[in-house]
């Protein structure tokens, strides 16, 4: 039986590893999640039901007395880890369950807690005081602990009757039946294709008007939520495929995805202006691979991390043939994995380096941001739907499209970006790329210029970035406060989509607020000292032969003595 700790840690690994920085994060918990990480902590015990071994290691945690007491959750562990994850996840196991009902209540969602932690009763838990008190400390714990690590919090409290059960509420994403009725389209459908996240996405969408209720609103109307569902549905795809395409009644929950996806990295020659892409390999959500051997043609390539979410991109550039058609690459090492799939798509939205916008890097890391421009590599074909949005003025982009290939389909419009929030009333020909481009926020925060400390998502005192508010109001209030102390150092209305600069004088975390009209948005400043910076390695540069006297000794041309 593992206990609690062990459940908290794992959790936590299973909704962080392998997610990019600046990922919105839900902790979106039921049966089919605890059953997986479950069986990944002893594999011998085949007969072990995890969500069982889950509840009573929670309930000898937090249970004194038939009361529940979560003084000793609060703060972290020995390893910084937030302590009342496992717990958190406990309430969102409850909502999972309570949500297959259409109508939400306290009732329903504190008669499904107290299932979890074997009390009797339908009311709040004695022990459990309204309010801040209670649960929502650890909230408020694992939302400071993932804006730390560079990860966007998603939980929230809500108003009324439901001001602190929308904490969990807000975390489930796809219930089981939910999850049931997608297979059963997958095998009506009989999808067997090898469709990346936003390619399924676009497929089922069509078929939403099947759906119940809450399916229906996560795929048409969530907006906020949007991302999150578009990688639960892949999951869900991609664990039915490796399952064999089971009937929905014969799933093995603790199957993983026998392929790795991945995206696109554009490189551009600086003085020749020759542009090349590359296979952007991305890792498997949730889940630690080692010693991932790729096959591209007649090389072998030992992935490695570049950044959490991605391994660094394979050393041949892609072909049209790859890029008209998808490819897939044979994967030889580990043996639960069969290939590395490019997938076949009509269009490709690549947005600058987040980690260091400066680098002229281009990739497919994920959905453009408010204020961000882009570059959009697509098929001739689709370049009509561009213009309807141009003359819509929802999207600006430099006027001509530049061809890619000689004699190809493919053009990049450079330059892009959203400019309006206007799309509803707006219809195109192909509507994944109106899914892909249209924004899912109205209001966000971006940091830019400073001194960035590399590796770590920091920024040197004195030297911190500036803030814009970018988003489709003329004003948001905007709140500055440093997290050692709780000190406001700002609160004011400022404009948005101008960048203002702060006096970030002392080391710390500042929280970053912005709201306007019912929409919010947190950011997370790391400040450090200049005696935190750590002398990096020498790395000799990179020594190419031009003849037998000169060599290039990176951006040297050197003789030879």
């Amino acid at each position: 039986m593992a206990n609690y700790t062990d459940w908290n840690q794992a959790l936590i690994d299973y909704f962080i590893k392998g997610t990019p920085h600046g990922t919105k994060i839900y902790l979106s918990v039921d049966e089919d999640v605890i059953e997986r990480i479950g069986y990944h902590f002893g594999q011998s015990s085949t007969n072990v039901i995890w969500v069982n071994d889950f509840c009573i290691a929670v309930r000898i945690k937090v249970i004194f007395e038939g009361q529940v007491n979560l003084q000793h959750l609060k703060g972290r562990d020995s390893q910084g880890l937030p302590k009342g994850v496992a717990f958190l996840c406990a309430t969102i196991l409850a909502a999972s369950q309570m949500a297959q009902e259409e109508k939400t209540s306290e009732t329903n969602y504190f008669k499904r807690l107290r299932e979890i932690l074997a009390l009797d009763g339908f009311a709040r838990p004695l022990g459990m005081k309204f309010g801040n008190e209670a649960e929502e400390p650890l909230w408020r714990e694992w939302n400071r602990w993932l804006m730390e690590d560079r990860f966007l919090p998603s939980a929230q409290r809500g108003g009324g009757a439901a001001t602190y059960i929308n904490y969990p509420i807000s975390q489930s994403l796809l219930r089981r039946t939910d999850k049931d009725r997608l297979r059963k389209l997958f095998q009506e459908k009989q999808w067997q294709a090898e469709w990346d996240a936003q390619t399924l996405f676009a497929h089922v969408r069509r078929e939403a008007g099947a759906f119940g209720i809450h399916l229906k609103d996560l795929l048409t109307e969530n907006k906020q939520r949007h991302e999150a569902i578009v990688e639960a549905l892949h999951q869900v795809y991609e664990q039915w495929k490796a399952q064999g395409c089971p009937t929905a009644d014969k799933n093995n929950y603790c199957t993983w995805s026998r392929h790795l996806f991945c995206g696109l990295y554009r490189t551009e020659e600086p003085f020749l202006g020759q542009v090349d892409y590359y296979l952007y390999p991305k890792q498997q959500r949730g889940r630690s691979l080692e010693s991932v051997e790729v096959k591209q043609g007649d090389n072998l390539h030992l992935l490695r991390e570049e950044r959490p979410g991605w391994y660094f991109p394979l050393e041949y550039s892609v072909s049209q043939k790859e890029l008209d058609n998808g490819a897939k690459y044979q994967i030889s090492s580990p043996n639960d994995l069969d290939y590395l799939i490019l997938p076949a798509r009509d269009f490709w939205i690549l947005i600058p380096d987040a980690e260091n916008p400066d680098s002229g890097a281009y990739a497919s890391w994920q959905a453009p941001s408010l204020g961000t421009e882009f570059i959009l590599l697509c098929k001739q074909e689709l370049v009509s739907d561009i213009e309807r949005l141009r003359d819509e003025h929802l999207l600006k982009s430099s006027c001509t499209p530049q061809p890619i290939f000689n004699n190809s389909g493919w053009v990049e419009l450079q330059q892009c970006m959203v400019v309006s929030q206007a799309w509803d009333g707006v219809f195109i020909k192909n509507q994944a790329l109106k899914d892909a481009l249209q924004p899912s926020v109205k209001l966000l925060i971006s940091f830019s210029g400073g001194l960035r400390v590399p590796k770590i998502g920091a920024w040197l005192v004195n030297h911190g970035p500036q803030i814009t508010i970018f988003g489709f109001y003329s004003t948001a209030e905007l709140k500055v406060t440093r997290l050692s102390d709780n000190q406001i150092i700002l609160e004011s209305s400022q404009s948005t989509n101008t960048s203002i600069r702060l006096d970030f004088s002392d080391p710390g975390h500042y929280l970053i607020e912005a709201t306007f009209a019912g929409e919010s948005s947190q950011r997370l400043v790391k400040i450090v000292d200049w005696d935190e910076l750590a002398i990096e390695k020498y790395v000799h540069p990179e020594v190419m032969a031009i003849n037998s006297e000169y060599h290039i000794f990176g951006s040297v041309i050197g003789q030879i003595f």
